[in-house]
């Protein structure tokens, strides 16, 4: 994406912004079992008790909350380091396209859920960041990183950190490969948000159709549109099944959303796995 374009998307995100933080914080609300990084670690917030275990020696026991009874306990702090989930989501023309022009495009319906991602992940005391710009946190990271997302680029996210990938995942897999591997080295992991049109799925077309390329100029013309259903269908299968394989392969499990259906069993999915994999 050139500076212009990104500058331009920018803009015009800026003016819906309102809009696509409120959609993201009500699809957020239908989270609330999502706790963020509340773990064991080194900090001076208590967290819980956990009985004694033999090798954490004496000087970990909780003297006074053991003798209340008959067992020993540790006494737990919660970790304070809070750690960074980077989100990049594919600036391809055809991303940011709806069958219909009553539901919305696939490039609004993964912003959607990406920010309520980091909605949670924020409120969970974790940092957000778009690739190739700043890590944010607290009552403002999402705005900002709602237009940080307008230009993230193609790079290899922090060591150890986690990445969330969107896009339709049309272009090849060796496309993805080198990516996805630079990350797994570098102790990345995350996963990857695949977003469908449900006229991508369905192939609910017949007669004579021309299909055009979103935001390109090719083009073609199919005198029955229904002959060629079966050969897309398998097609379309054999793609998935190779991307699920690939982020399997390396630590990003696919989550599939089509743009007709409810977000939530997406948003549910993701935060599980982010959260695995802050921890």
């Amino acid at each position: 994406m050139t500076t212009e374009a990104a500058g331009l998307d920018a803009l015009a995100l800026a003016g819906d912004l309102p809009g696509l933080v409120l959609d993201a914080r009500r699809l957020a609300a239908s989270a609330p079992g999502f706790h963020g990084r509340r773990r064991a670690g080194q900090g001076e917030a208590f967290w819980q008790y956990r009985d004694h275990r033999a090798e954490d020696g004496a000087r970990l026991v909780d003297w006074r909350r053991s003798a209340r009874g008959d067992r020993f306990y540790v006494r737990e702090r919660e970790r304070e380091a809070a750690q960074t989930a980077w989100f990049w989501i594919d600036p391809h023309p055809g991303f940011d396209w709806s069958a219909d022009a009553k539901r919305q495009t696939k490039k609004r319906s993964a912003l959607t859920l990406q920010l309520a991602l980091a909605l949670l992940l924020v409120r969970g005391g974790e940092r957000v960041g778009a690739l190739g710009g700043p890590a944010r946190a607290g009552a403002r990271a999402v705005e900002r990183l709602a237009l940080d997302l307008t230009a993230a680029a193609e790079h290899i996210p922090p060591a150890r950190s986690s990445a969330i990938y969107a896009s339709d995942f049309y272009a090849p897999p060796d496309h993805w490969r080198p990516r996805l591997k630079q990350a797994a080295a570098a102790g990345v992991s995350g996963a990857l948000l695949m977003i469908a049109d449900p006229a991508e799925e369905d192939f609910p077309f017949a007669g004579r159709t021309l299909f055009r390329e979103p935001g390109g100029r090719r083009e073609m013309l199919i005198g029955r549109a229904e002959a060629a259903r079966d050969l897309y269908a398998e097609r379309l299968d054999a793609q998935r099944r190779a991307m699920r394989a690939l982020g399997a392969e390396y630590g990003f499990p696919l989550v599939l959303h089509r743009t007709d259906r409810p977000s939530a069993p997406a948003l549910a999915l993701l935060a599980a796995l982010v959260s695995d994999r802050l921890g």
